[in-house]
């Protein structure tokens, strides 16, 4: 018998993937995050995960604002990995473009889940492809343009500005009126399966056009690199529902609602996978909210800001749900951690 219990099938993105568009638009349209109601808190964790169903439609809602479906590419020139800080410097500090075109290509299944990102070879062409079966309407538009032009822009960082590819492809129907082409320097395929930008294979052979200046070491601590690495894959129930109830702090002390909202699914049918499962959504909740509370413990947040950032009413309340969970008040954890970290 088939199960009709609902898949918990969802792609997330990382807030730093999305830095780049953030500052395109403050510099061309003015336009800022808070704007599109989105809590400053995200923009403010780097590695925050954010579902991609959000971007999507954040994406959307600027197509009707700003009322130009290619303003990607009216913000193209800020679509670059440089603009990510660290993170993107380190996809960009190589010698040539062949090793950040694969360092692009493994480095990004960190940034951003249910994706590839990749090199399709047909004789003397490489395309370089994103794929993203999670990407739909006029969302899946803006989303191969700004990948299509952070692609573009990669390959400009390292043949020059006058570089341009032999072709590219856009998953969304024409926009622009020749803007995208001007863009590009070339012709462009609208409607495609998939976001491809083609380039002759000798650029990769041969190197890059423009002299290597060495950059500074990239220096992350060991928490940082938790953080990057920790990316939960579509098939991944447990760590998705996790992360989706983690996102759903930064609007609040989490509810069902919401998170069921992003998984389009009803009340109910989240209620029954996470049973089929063994779960309840208050044991999910406490336990997510729990180790987000240590993760500011050792940032030495006061204990009463850890409490009003994890949305609780009171410090009484998130005391005894903490201590539900690790067996000691927060404060009495926080200490431990001290005494720990000065041993």
């Amino acid at each position: 018998m088939k199960s009709t219990t609902p898949k918990l099938d969802i792609s997330f993105i990382r807030s730093i993937f999305m830095k780049p568009v953030s500052a395109g638009l403050k510099k061309r349209y003015g336009i800022v995050p808070e704007e599109l109601s989105i809590p400053a808190k995200i923009v403010s964790e780097p590695m925050c995960l954010v579902p991609f169903i959000d971007v999507q439609g954040w994406m959307e809602v600027l197509e009707d604002r700003i009322g130009d479906p290619a303003y990607m590419v009216e913000i193209a020139e800020y679509l670059k990995f440089d603009n990510m800080g660290y993170f993107g410097d380190w996809f960009l500090s190589s010698p040539d473009l062949a090793l950040a075109f694969r360092r692009i290509n493994y480095g990004t299944s960190c940034l951003q889940s249910g994706i590839s990102f990749h090199g399709e070879q047909s004789g003397k062409i490489i395309k370089w492809t994103y794929e993203n079966h999670f990407s739909q309407g006029r969302g899946r538009l803006h989303d191969s343009l700004r990948v299509a032009a952070m692609f573009y822009n990669t390959l400009k960082h390292f043949m020059g500005d006058d570089y341009n590819p032999k072709h590219v492809e856009i998953s969304g129907p024409r926009c622009g009126d020749g803007r995208v082409e001007a863009f590009f320097g070339c012709d462009v395929q609208w409607n495609a399966p998939m976001t491809k930008v083609w380039l002759d294979i000798s650029i990769l052979e041969h190197g890059s056009a423009k002299p290597f200046i060495p950059r500074r070491p990239m220096l992350v601590s060991n928490f940082q690199l938790d953080e990057f690495l920790n990316m939960p894959q579509p098939h991944d129930t447990a760590k998705i529902m996790y992360e989706m109830v983690n996102y759903a702090r930064y609007y609040g002390f989490p509810n069902i609602d919401f998170v069921a909202g992003r998984f389009q699914v009803s009340r109910q049918q989240l209620q029954r996978r996470l049973h089929a499962l063994g779960w309840n959504f208050t044991n999910i909740t406490n336990y997510v909210l729990c180790n987000q509370a240590i993760k500011y413990m050792l940032d030495d947040m006061e204990i009463k800001d850890i409490a009003r950032e994890l949305g609780y009413n009171n410090v009484q309340s998130f005391s005894k749900a903490f201590q539900r969970q690790r067996g000691l008040t927060p404060t009495q954890y926080k200490d431990r951690l001290l005494e720990r970290s000065q041993s």
